[in-house]
């Protein structure tokens, strides 16, 4: 799913929007950060939440089945959305999305 924005205003960026409702009110609350070399099945995982960090070597699903990803996980605070922002690089190109949308 791909990400949208309000139009940068004030001298701020633009605005990420909740792909679910598409209010503005995104709060993130835990990063993930995936690190390989190519084809490599494990690689390094890094999770930053809740005021701590967490490393391991997990072969836990990589953005990219190549090289680096990073994930931004999110709750919208106008609806009952948690969506994931991913940015993966493959064969030299980097892909930004929005993951299926968990909601509860």
């Amino acid at each position: 799913m791909q990400p949208t924005f309000n139009p940068p205003g004030n001298g701020y960026g633009a605005e990420l929007l909740c792909p679910s409702c598409g209010g503005n009110f995104l709060h993130h609350d835990r990063f993930e950060v995936f690190e390989c070399n190519e084809y490599q099945e494990t690689g390094v995982h890094v999770v930053v939440e809740c005021g701590k960090a967490t490393i391991d070597q997990s072969p836990a699903v990589n953005l990219s089945g190549r090289r680096h990803g990073l994930s931004i996980h999110f709750w919208c605070e106008g609806c009952s959305a948690k969506p994931v922002l991913t940015i993966a690089q493959h064969m030299g190109n980097t892909f930004v999305d929005f993951s299926p949308l968990n909601e509860t």
